[in-house]
């Protein structure tokens, strides 16, 4: 996928955010604080649906009702931080990547859009 400007490749990642927590991303970004070491994030990772996963961030939506975040990561920069982080989830075909606190700051950089569903 292109960027809005076509400028460059971008990778679109997917969050179900949990109730009351929508507006804050939106607006502070992804913080340690909202991903602790207690449950439920017991170990204290910022959860997201990859590129190719939307329907695992919608799968949670249904439940929280809360919309789905995209946040649109240049290509390059998520090849060498996040794409490592990618696993499947829960066996499936499906893959989550758990971002750890040291890589919020990166992530934060790019754009957060609420989508509906």
């Amino acid at each position: 996928m292109t960027s809005p400007d076509n400028s460059r490749q971008t990778v679109t990642i997917y969050k179900a955010p949990q109730p009351g927590k929508t507006e804050k991303f939106l607006k502070n970004g992804f913080q340690p604080a909202d991903f602790p070491h207690t449950p439920p994030y017991a170990d204290g990772k910022c959860y997201f649906a990859s590129s190719n996963s939307r329907s695992l961030a919608e799968e949670y939506n249904n439940h929280y009702q809360q919309g789905i975040l995209e946040v649109l990561i240049d290509k390059e920069i998520y090849d060498q931080q996040f794409k490592p982080l990618e696993r499947p989830y829960q066996g499936s075909s499906r893959i989550e990547l758990p971002i750890p606190h040291g890589l919020l700051p990166i992530l934060n950089q790019f754009p957060r859009i609420l989508k509906p569903q």
